[in-house]
C-alpha cells in the first residue's frame, strides 16, 4: 500500500487524459464513488463504472475539447491518498485553454481506485482529509 497505489492513480489519470475509457475502467473499482469538482458543488456522487462513463461523456467531454489531469505530488494520509496536480483543458465551445491547480482525495482498494473527490481549493482538500492548513 504505497507506491503501487500511487502508480494506479498515475495510470488511471493518464488513461482518462487520453480519453481511453476502457483503460481507465480497468483501474477503477467496479463500485467506485466519484465526486468530481462540478458534481461535488451540487452534492452529486457518481457510482460504479456506469456512473463514471456517464460523467465522463456527459459532463466532461461534452464541455471540453481536451481534458487532461496531471497528478504531481502524492501523500498517504491513513487509508486515503492526497494528490496535488493540475487540470489542462480546452473549452469545447469557447476554445479557451485552462491550466488549473487541482487536488484529489483518493481511496484505493484491491489495487483499484475505489473513491475520489476533486477539489480546486487545496485548503478544503487538506481539511477534508484531516490535515490542518
Amino acid at each position: 500500500m504505497g507506491e503501487e497505489d500511487f502508480e494506479v492513480i498515475r495510470k488511471a489519470w493518464a488513461a482518462a487524459s487520453r480519453n481511453d475509457i476502457p483503460g481507465t475502467l480497468e483501474l477503477l473499482h467496479t463500485d467506485i464513488e466519484l465526486a468530481p469538482f462540478g458534481a461535488a458543488l451540487h452534492g452529486t456522487v457518481y457510482r460504479g463504472h456506469e456512473g463514471f462513463v456517464y460523467w465522463w461523456e456527459n459532463e466532461t467531454m461534452a464541455n471540453w475539447e481536451r481534458f487532461e489531469v496531471h497528478p504531481e505530488e502524492f501523500q498517504r494520509v491513513d487509508d486515503r491518498i492526497l494528490v496535488f496536480g493540475r487540470w489542462h483543458a480546452r473549452g469545447r465551445a469557447s476554445g479557451v485553454d485552462l491550466d488549473i491547480p487541482a487536488t484529489w482525495v483518493i481511496e484505493v482498494r484491491d489495487g483499484k481506485i475505489a473513491r475520489f473527490q476533486t477539489y480546486t481549493d487545496r485548503a478544503e482538500a487538506l481539511e477534508a482529509i484531516g490535515l490542518s492548513t
